[in-house]
């Protein structure tokens, strides 16, 4: 069973997002096949504004994620460990915030596919030291992907509804867009994406790129890097991961 990373963030800044199909689902050509797919790794970045924050730190991510796919749906969960360093708070470290959520391929046909699906993310991580917002979010959205030979894409709009750990019984609303490409031949995977939250009233926008090299399929390693490309987002960010994948029984 091949694996194709569909998109890729840095966990360091932004954990695997449960509403779009996981960075290793298998290829469009295997969609209704049942697969487990689990991912071990650490990740840094130089830079990182937190949503509702205004100070940069430098944060150090371990984190482990996993995916089961029974057709057409997909569950998703995610969760690491954060250490922070800044010139204001120092360094500060604790447990980050466990995501959940799931996918369901809408429809399949050709060389297509089109996804909806849903996050939460639960308040684990305390906003003491602004580790986290001590917040309940939840995201949804919808993508649409393309494949043709080693060649793939994927294009995803959402929104997420941040609780705001300034202000009590407040959220604010962020619009979000995905997108990435992938070219695969034999064990090897090249993966460009970026992402962009646009602006709020209570948050800046924020963008960044990335690209990262894959190496193998039902065991395989994972190298990324990348950088923002406004000032809330992380100066660069780099991180590497190690994965399991296989079809279920």
């Amino acid at each position: 069973m091949s694996v194709v990373a569909t998109v890729l963030r840095s966990g360091a800044v932004r954990a695997q997002e449960c509403w779009q199909p996981s960075a290793l689902s298998p290829p469009g050509d295997q969609i209704a096949s049942n697969s487990f797919t689990s991912l071990a790794g650490v990740d840094g970045a130089v830079g990182y504004v937190p949503p509702f924050r205004v100070g940069t730190r430098n944060r150090l991510t371990p984190s482990v994620s996993a995916s089961v796919r029974l057709a057409p749906f997909e569950l998703q969960a995610s969760w690491g460990w954060v250490v922070d360093a800044s010139e204001a708070g120092g360094v500060v470290h604790g447990p980050g915030d466990l995501r959940l959520g799931t996918v369901v391929t809408l429809a399949h046909f050709s060389e297509f596919d089109v996804t909806a699906g849903w996050e939460v993310k639960l308040p684990n991580a305390s906003d003491e030291g602004e580790i986290g917002t001590d917040e309940t979010d939840v995201s949804f959205g919808a993508t649409a992907g393309w494949r043709r030979g080693p060649v793939s894409a994927r294009l995803g709009v959402g929104l997420a509804v941040l609780g705001n750990p300034l202000r009590f019984a407040n959220q604010d609303d962020v619009a979000m867009v995905r997108g990435s490409v992938a070219w695969t031949s034999g064990f090897v995977r090249v993966i460009g994406r970026a992402s962009a939250d646009l602006p709020t009233p209570r948050n800046p926008v924020r963008s960044e790129g990335d690209i990262a090299l894959q190496l193998g399929t039902r065991w395989f390693g994972l190298v990324h890097a990348g950088g923002g490309f406004v000032p809330a987002s992380a100066d660069w960010h780099a991180g590497l991961a190690v994965g399991f994948a296989s079809a279920l029984p």
